[in-house]
């Protein structure tokens, strides 16, 4: 049974247009489950009705218990204010996202949802709506006490509560992944056309012809590859610094625009392209030690801190305006206070994500394995349809590590401005693992 979490008492059910809310008849607060305060916010004019319908003191309280605890989940609720309200503080849950309204909010909702009376022309809009640096988070949660994971089980299951996040995130708005789907289309044309420019070069040669003239254009044929693949690196940060600004938009209530997303990559184009350069360099050179005699744990070593530290540095790239070397400063001076739940969260993360691109790899493995018996048309086929498969899983995948940092980075300024700790927003997502 549901239980107020201002007096205890069990909460009644009524309908209203095809939401069923709870509510208590004795404090006159109601309870909205996750989503449900957005969609009665899209029908103002219920929420008079839904206030009248739980008035306090139609029930005399019995139980007399201020628990401040979610009615779902019985996890304590925390401060929260909605991008469409922000001047009514409210109590919402981080780990279900429910919402409670105490008796005479909806009010004062319905109040600030109407619109004002205009006595002067609206402000211009901002000169650049990619300058978000100074926006507050509106979609977070303060968590004054943030407990960190006991083992690597809690590790895994934090982890594992920010995908799930990350994927209500998707579900609402299915155009973070559409720059990651676009990379990965762009790089596969690149090298559908190196391809072609290798062949049309070879005089469209077939066979022993095409293997004779391979052998001869090595060089060539090498310097093209790795053309193609600088050119799908850069092209990957390019695509990753709009997801960022994607997400950043979205945690400070700022419309999540495809077009806007790119303008801000193209801004911070230089040190994009300084960041992939670096990734390349330490990529390289973490390839060398691996593959020496006794350098290999070594190698492994700089190959993973560097990619943590390449995706640390992206979203100060994007949303401080900051060259390679700034946002390296920059990033010392934001995360040396944050190094052990940084450590801890990504070993879930990287884990699960280690999961995602075993599955995606392993689905053309297995088509190819199954189907090569039954000819080439079925091959084809099966290889192409488990292709797009692992392009939208590593889509995902390399959206939700991208967001992953995009919260972190966002919590560790919030946590550099912040007064008391109590004060400091922890972006929605981030909030959910860490309560």
């Amino acid at each position: 049974m549901r239980r107020c979490p201002r007096c205890g008492e069990l909460l009644w059910q009524r309908k209203f247009d095809g939401l069923i809310l709870d509510g208590c008849r004795s404090c006159g607060g109601t309870w909205f489950d996750s989503r449900e305060f957005d969609q009665l916010l899209q029908s103002p004019e219920l929420l008079v009705k839904v206030e009248s319908a739980f008035r306090k003191g139609e029930q005399p309280p019995m139980r007399h218990q201020a628990t401040n605890l979610c009615p779902i989940c019985n996890k304590p609720l925390t401060p929260f204010r909605h991008p469409k309200v922000p001047s009514i503080p409210l109590d919402s849950c981080p780990h279900c996202l429910g919402v409670w309204v105490d008796e005479g909010e909806l009010s004062e909702i319905h109040k600030a949802l109407q619109p004002a009376p205009q006595t002067a022309p609206p402000p211009p809009p901002a000169e650049d709506p990619t300058a978000t640096e100074d926006l507050p988070i509106v979609r977070g949660y303060h968590l004054p006490n943030v407990h960190h994971a006991r083992d690597w089980f809690d590790q895994i299951l934090r982890g594992l509560t920010f995908i799930v996040s990350a994927f209500r995130l998707l579900q609402e708005n299915p155009r973070f992944i559409l720059p990651i789907l676009l990379n990965i289309a762009l790089g596969f044309s690149l090298l559908v056309l190196l391809g072609l420019g290798v062949w049309a070069m070879s005089g469209f040669a077939v066979g022993t012809e095409l293997n004779r003239w391979l052998e001869t254009g090595q060089v060539l044929l090498i310097a093209a590859v790795v053309i193609w693949y600088l050119a799908t690196v850069t092209l990957g940060f390019f695509f990753k610094g709009a997801v960022v600004s994607m997400v950043d938009a979205y945690l400070k209530g700022r419309p999540v625009s495809l077009s806007i997303a790119f303008r801000d990559a193209l801004k911070n184009a230089d040190g994009l392209l300084a960041l992939a350069l670096f990734n390349i360099l330490i990529s390289w050179l973490s390839s060398m030690l691996s593959n020496r005699r006794g350098t290999s744990g070594l190698g492994n070593i700089i190959r993973t801190v560097a990619e943590v530290v390449t995706y640390l540095l992206l979203p100060i790239i994007i949303i401080e305006d900051l060259s390679l070397i700034a946002a390296m400063r920059r990033g010392i001076e934001i995360y040396r206070r944050h190094l052990l739940p940084i450590a801890a969260g990504e070993v879930g993360v990287r884990l699960i994500s280690s999961v995602l691109n075993f599955v995606a790899i392993t689905s053309i493995v297995s088509a190819a394995a199954l189907l090569a018996p039954f000819g080439i048309l079925p091959l084809v086929i099966g290889v192409s349809v488990s292709a797009v498969f692992a392009a939208v899983v590593w889509s995902v995948n390399a959206f939700i590590t991208t967001a992953y940092h995009t919260c972190l980075y966002l919590w560790a300024v919030e946590y550099e401005r912040a007064v008391a700790p109590e004060q400091v927003t922890v972006p929605a997502p981030l909030a959910a693992a860490l309560v």
